[in-house]
């Protein structure tokens, strides 16, 4: 097999498209890992996914994630998503409670963020390992998400809090 098909087979052993995709990928976008891909994606300028966990990252239908923002970890993203520019999404966490050990050296967690369907996170958002953003949340610009926000909030601040429900 050529060198092209042996790298086509391994492209496509990690990241898998959807039938019928519409997938629009800006300059310097960087997939690594084990990521599913629904229909119509966009990624902008600069966008990193890197899912080098055990498990499958995915991101559904509709979603646009805008320049500058990175994706680590385990992830899911549900349907009809907004992502502006410069999120964090950060699925993995470092540990550190044994002070005999350096950090770096004492491995991740991978709990994972699930992000469901009609969700807009702001610009220059982070969102932490854990976290689950409910249906329908609106997450204001400049936010980090430490905990779950339930659905059809509107959420703002460091740390992130719920000022008001959608209705």
């Amino acid at each position: 097999m050529s060198i092209i098909g042996r790298l086509r087979d391994y492209i496509k052993n990690i990241i898998h498209f959807g039938k019928n995709q519409h997938v629009h990928f800006g300059k310097n976008v960087s997939i690594r890992g084990h990521v599913e891909f629904g229909k119509i994606i966009s990624l902008d300028n600069n966008v990193e996914v890197r899912n080098l966990t055990d498990s499958v990252s995915t991101i559904g239908n509709n979603v646009s994630i805008n320049r500058n923002s990175v994706l680590r970890g385990k992830f899911s993203i549900g349907n009809n998503v907004a992502i502006a520019p410069n999120c964090m999404i950060i699925g993995a966490n470092h540990n550190f409670s044994d002070i005999n050990i350096p950090i770096k050296q004492q491995g991740v967690t991978n709990k994972g963020i699930t992000i469901s369907d009609d969700v807009w996170i702001g610009a220059n958002c982070v969102v932490l390992d854990g976290v689950t953003i409910g249906r329908g949340v609106v997450i204001g610009a400049g936010s980090v998400v430490t905990k779950d926000v339930p659905e059809y909030s509107v959420a703002v601040g460091n740390p992130c809090r719920v000022i008001k429900k959608r209705n």
